[in-house]
Parts: structure tokens; sequence; C-alpha cells
């Protein structure tokens, strides 16, 4: 049972829009226009902290609640192996394999953000708090395809020609939350500059758990036996980081707003607080794939450097098109290698529209892509290149409030990983809908 470290091959992802680790969709604003890096408003406290320097004097506060859901599943075959799950025969193909499918589902029912900022004379000062990476859990209530394939694997290892069978009992769950606090400060130099400069510090806390047991072996004359071993994975990995945010807005003419930002990696470590048991733990001393997971051992979750670049043109008054452009420098980070994964990059296009003076219609559109070896791809956890799409309606309902409201959608490329033991098909489905208010006062 060696090789059931591919237990803790699980990877703290993304839950909605973003890179890896990294989660864009930080406003209502973006559910309903995906392209904000060149709007002025309140969420440019996240978006475009320079051109926050821009709005008018007084106090100006934002709340967004979201709620997202997820499906991460896997269609995994290993040969014929999963029809010898005299228990559960997964699906026969026409060329001989066994198939079955492996769910992970993820709801979050309430995820919220909170912006604030304070703006006299030239100044604006900020401050944020959001969930900026993870934001919520993902449970197998059948764990996936690897975890099968280990015990059905073992099982013809140790009978042999006796081997007619197994069964087993596997469950994982992972949480994910980088909460981010930002603060930072804008200062409008004249009618057409600002610049702003800023800090975020993120609390890092990942906790998982799963089981592997009720494992048995089947031999061709019938006989069960019963395997005493259980592998039981309980873990809370957390970290602090903290890293600079500058920024730049820049009004060419009434017409044209252009804006800049760059986050500097976020160097996190985070320390195992482990009550795994006792058979997990001997493992964990003898197989270096372990050893994240013991208590106290310690592991890099880097945030990457991101810059975002956006330009906002108003053809007429009424109009707002916006156009973004991300990269993620994913391979400066610690936890990968520059041959597993590339830089991500990110494009999103976006409109506005003022039906009248109370009401706003928008919608937008977001491509990721990410670049990434196939050795990057595990049914555990997996990021798949996606096109986005949200829209919504923002309506004042008096001169200082205003509610926000907007429906999003990811849709993922299926993406298929062979090797000469397996076939995975792995395929995700994202929605979130979202509910906010902005106060000026």
């Amino acid at each position: 049972m060696s090789s059931m470290c591919l237990m803790c091959q699980i990877l703290t992802t993304e839950v909605w829009a973003g890179d890896y680790l990294t989660n864009t969709n930080q406003s209502i604003g973006f559910l309903r226009n995906p392209s904000r890096d060149g709007a002025i408003d309140i969420d440019g406290v996240y978006y475009n902290p320079a051109g926050v320097g821009f709005m008018d004097e007084g106090w100006h506060l934002q709340f967004n609640w979201q709620s997202p859901h997820q499906k991460r599943d896997s269609h995994s075959s290993y040969g014929a192996l999963f029809g010898a799950n005299y228990l559960n025969p997964g699906t026969p193909l026409a060329d001989g394999s066994v198939d079955r499918l492996y769910k992970g589902r993820v709801h979050v029912p309430i995820q919220p953000s909170l912006y604030l900022a304070y703006n006299k004379n030239d100044w604006a000062f900020q401050f944020g708090f959001g969930v900026i990476g993870g934001g919520g859990s993902c449970e197998f209530e059948k764990g996936v395809g690897s975890f099968e394939a280990l015990v059905g694997q073992m099982g013809m290892t140790q009978l042999g020609a006796a081997f007619g069978g197994y069964s087993l009992n596997s469950y994982l769950k992972g949480k994910s939350y980088f909460f981010g606090t930002t603060l930072a400060a804008a200062r409008k130099l004249n009618e057409k500059l600002a610049v702003s400069l800023g800090v975020r510090a993120i609390y890092a806390w990942n906790n998982y758990k799963g089981h592997i047991d009720n494992i048995t072996f089947r031999t061709t004359t019938g006989n069960i036996i019963n395997v005493p071993n259980s592998y039981v994975l309980d873990c809370d990995l957390t970290g602090m980081g903290v890293a600079p945010i500058i920024g730049v807005d820049y009004k060419l003419n009434d017409y044209v707003n252009l804006a800049l930002k760059y986050e500097f990696r976020t160097p996190i470590t985070v320390k195992a607080d482990a009550n795994n048991n006792a058979e997990f733990n001997q493992l964990a001393t003898q197989r270096a794939a372990f050893a994240n997971y013991l208590d106290e051992a310690e592991t890099q979750m880097d945030l990457p450097s991101m810059l975002a670049v956006g330009v906002q043109v108003t053809p007429i008054e009424k109009l707002r098109l916006n156009v973004g452009y991300h990269m993620f420098m994913d391979r400066d980070t610690r936890q990968w290698t520059k041959d597993l994964v590339k830089d991500t990059h990110e494009i999103t296009l976006g409109a506005a529209y003022d039906l009248t003076d109370r009401i706003e219609v928008s919608a937008g559109y977001q491509k990721t892509m990410y670049d990434q070896s196939e050795a990057n791809y595990s049914d555990l956890s997996f990021n798949l290149n996606s096109y986005s799409f949200g829209l919504g309606v923002g309506v004042k309902l008096t001169d200082q409030v205003k509610l926000n409201a907007a429906y999003f959608q990811t849709n993922y490329s299926d993406h298929t990983v062979t090797t000469n033991v397996s076939n995975i098909i792995f395929h995700r489905e994202n929605r979130v809908f979202g509910l906010g208010v902005d106060v000026n006062f």
C-alpha cells in the first residue's frame, strides 16, 4: 500500500476565474463584465487601484456576495481493471477497457468580498478584503480513479493468478481559502494621471480529509480476504505571505482610459497540523511524497506575480467598452518547475450601457489559456483552458445606493491524458450567481 502516496498529490486550485491559485472574480461588477482592469469604480481597489484616485470625494463602500457551483469530474479507465471491482463494476467500452466516472463537487453558498475607499483632495485611501485564491471545498464521495486503481493493482500483485477481484471504500475532500486583506493609497498627480501603491497580506488555510478503507480481495475460488490496513489523511496547512501592488491610471482624453497593475509574487510557506492515523504516518516517514502532510512539515504555495493591463473606451456618453489582458508568472513560483508549467495568459472583453439614469446593463467575455505539461494533470486536481461569459444589471435605488446582480459561467475544454496503463478524460463546469451593493456617502 505504499503507493497510496498519490493521496497526497492534492493541489490547491482556483474555484472560479483566474490562474491556478488566483481568483480574479472579486466583485459582482466582474461577474457582470469580466473586463474591469481599465474601469474606474469602487472594485478598482482590486482591479485598478490607481483609477480609484479619480472617483468623487467622500466614502465609497461595496459589499459582494457570490455563490459558485462547480463540477470537477474525471472518466478513468485502467484497462479492464475496474471490471474486477465485484461490488461496483464499471462500464465496459468497445476497446475492452472498463470506465468509471468519478465526481467532484464544489458548492459555496456565500463567498463575500468588501471594498472601502475614502477620497479627499488628490488622495484615495483604500481597503479590500476577499478570497484571493481557492474559495471552497471539493468533495469526491467515491474517491478518485487513481485510488481505486492502486487497490486493484495491489490485489493483482499479491494474489497473482489467484486474483479474482477487489472492493474498497474511498473518500476525499479538500478545502482551500486564501484570505486577502489589501491596504493601498492612490495619488492623483494631475487631471490625467494617478498612481497607487499598496500591500496585500494573504492568510492561507487548506484542509484535506480522506480515507481508503474496507479493502477486500477475492480469490478465483470465491474466498474473501479482508485487508486490515486503512489509510486516513486529516491535515491542515496554514501560512501567511505579503506582497506589494503598484498601479498607474492615465486618462488619454475624454474617451479613453488606460490602466496598469502589477502584483508582486506572494511567497507563502504553509505548515502542516496533521491528525493522520498511524498507518498513514508510518508510510509518510518512509516516503518523500508523504512528507508535506506530516505534522509541522512545510510546503511552498506562492501566489504568482501578475500583470494586468486594461483599456476603457467611451465612444458615446452612455456606452463603455473594455479590453483587458492578464499575465500570471507561474514558472517563477517555488512550487512548480519551469518544465511543468509556463505562464498563464488571459484576455477580457466587455461592455456596459446605461439604459436610463438608474439602470445599467453589462456583459463580457474572458479567455483563460494555461500552458502546462501532461504531468501537471491529476484526477485529484486539474486546470483546463476555458472561456467565460458574464452578464448582469446595476440599479440605482437612490443617489447613494446601487444594487448589482449577475450571472457568470465558465466553459472548459475537456482534456484527455493517455499513458501506457490508463486513460483519463478531465471535465469541469462552473456557474456563479452574485448580488452586491454599492454605497456612496
